[in-house]
């Protein structure tokens, strides 16, 4: 009875199980090239160009203080803007950053960035949020070229949440992404940093495209 089952199964299924076959050894076959792609998807970046000023999203902090200070001694942008809204429940407690945004800034001074250069806005717990009130900033001192400095995987998700509503007022990004230190793009997945970053950002990007 069991060979019967197995028999009639087969027959009917065999063309559906052979092509899963196949597309499970091209997969295998092929996971570098195609975890490559996906990796590769998420950067979109521009250019460096001058602007008149580069806001700093809030998230890993060092890194894109890193960034931005490489950027000011470039000479390409002289004031610079952190955002970022989540509170820090230990500077209730101890001497530190109270948000995002204050310790990127942080981090921007130590790297060889004058104080009054350096704007801490506390404010935004998401890129959506983020980009709005880039986007009020800019309109309230009409800048009309602004840079936008993040980690490389976010790039993708900055150019679609920020373009549209930037361009319908006139107003140019420059999007710059940062080097991840903790990991390779190129090789993500490698590390388990890397390759929850690239999942997450698939998953948020999802979230923005449909709702």
């Amino acid at each position: 009875m069991l060979i019967y089952d197995v028999k009639y199964y087969w027959s009917r299924y065999r063309n559906k199980l052979v092509l899963l076959l196949l597309l499970f050894l091209l997969l295998f076959t092929f996971k570098i090239k195609i975890l490559g792609i996906f990796g590769d998807y998420l950067i979109c970046e521009n250019d460096l160009e001058s602007a008149q000023v580069a806001f700093v999203l809030g998230g890993n902090a060092e890194i894109r203080a890193s960034k931005a200070a490489e950027i000011y001694k470039s000479g390409l942008v002289q004031n610079f803007i952190c955002t970022g809204g989540h509170h820090n429940d230990l500077s209730s407690y101890f001497d530190v950053p109270e948000s995002e945004a204050h310790l990127t800034k942080g981090f921007i001074q130590q790297m060889g960035v004058p104080e009054r250069q350096v704007e801490a806005m506390r404010a935004g717990t998401s890129t959506l949020e983020e980009s709005e009130i880039i986007l009020k900033k800019c309109l309230e001192f009409d800048w009309s070229k602004v840079m936008i400095i993040s980690d490389r995987f976010h790039t993708r998700r900055i150019n679609h949440i920020f373009w549209n509503k930037f361009k319908a007022n006139d107003i140019e990004i420059i999007v710059v992404g940062a080097a991840n230190t903790k990991y390779q793009e190129e090789q993500y997945w490698l590390n388990e940093k890397g390759f929850v970053m690239v999942f997450m950002e698939y998953i948020k990007l999802m979230h923005y495209h449909f709702f």
